[in-house]
């Protein structure tokens, strides 16, 4: 059975490091990679690399650089990458997750306006329209 956060930070209060980290699997949250877990989505959409650069701002050696793991987008980039491949709002928080950013969250503007793009399946181009026009910065 899975614990609770607030439970095990009352544990992390309560006990030493070492007692932790031996009573507990990680396996779950440490394996969280961004570039395993794009190159994954990839495949699973059957899409390459080059999807990514075509329909985002990315540059060709930066897409690759992050495929490869040599570089950790923002979330700002995170983003671009879901939208440039037609991702779900879950694909899209599975990566943000998967880069240890915060999921894109229904109380935040920006993030509803984003949540409604990628629902609607917009491109960049008329997310940041559409960010733009509700006076939130654009995606770059």
């Amino acid at each position: 059975m899975e614990e609770k956060t607030k439970n095990l930070h009352k544990q992390l209060k309560n006990t030493s490091i070492e007692e932790y980290i031996n009573s507990h699997s990680f396996d779950d949250f440490d394996s969280l990679n961004f570039n395993l877990t794009l190159n994954k989505m990839l495949n699973e959409k059957n899409l390459k690399a080059s999807t990514i650069i075509k329909n985002s701002t990315l540059t060709k050696s930066y897409t690759y650089a992050i495929l490869k793991g040599d570089r950790i987008p923002n979330r700002d980039k995170v983003i671009i990458i879901a939208i440039s491949l037609n991702c779900t709002l879950e694909q899209c928080n599975d990566l943000l997750k998967s880069s240890c950013y915060r999921e894109l969250h229904p109380k935040s503007k920006r993030d509803s306006i984003l949540i409604f793009c990628i629902n609607q399946n917009f491109s960049l181009v008329l997310t940041n329209i559409k960010l733009e026009n509700n006076n939130c910065e654009i995606l770059h």
